[in-house]
């Protein structure tokens, strides 16, 4: 047990360095591939792709998603807003409800920071070879899964 629990406490910080280390990647690439449009972060690319992942969403779900408060989160669309990223509409059946929408421009730029993001990730993890990044995404896969792939494990060791 005392050996997972160190397991555990390493990957905490490899996952704080290879956060830094992917973003010290990206964000030129980001700025090189972005700069038309003045300094946008990554945080902010961030954003807009989960507004893109589905039709819309309200304010708190974006809130929620991008794990900021209310008011951080309005700052955010206020920000993204005045680039032509995102629009607020008002819900249709609760006046009360702001909806954030991606505009065209944001649609385009999305793909743009997919290929800086895909890049970087390819100079990130060009330590391993391909059997590697194979079981790296593998496991990551499954770890994202999580409950569901525990239930089903736990199923099966029970049968």
């Amino acid at each position: 047990m005392k050996d997972r629990q160190e397991l555990i406490e390493r990957l905490s910080r490899a996952q704080v360095d290879l956060k830094v280390r992917i973003q010290g990647l990206v964000e030129p690439m980001v700025s090189a591939e972005l700069g038309d449009l003045g300094s946008v972060t990554v945080h902010q690319m961030e954003v807009v792709r989960r507004v893109l992942s589905g039709a819309e969403m309200t304010m708190h779900e974006l809130a929620v998603s991008a794990g900021v408060g209310p008011s951080a989160a309005t700052q955010l669309v206020d920000r993204l807003e005045r680039r032509g990223l995102v629009e607020r509409t008002r819900d249709e059946n609760d006046r009360r409800v702001q909806r954030v929408v991606p505009t065209d421009l944001a649609r385009s730029l999305s793909q743009r920071f997919r290929s800086s993001l895909t890049k970087a990730l390819a100079a990130a993890f060009v330590v391993l070879d391909d059997e590697e990044l194979a079981t790296y995404v593998g496991l990551a896969e499954r770890v994202a899964r999580g409950g569901a792939a525990a239930e089903q494990s736990g199923r099966r060791r029970s049968a």
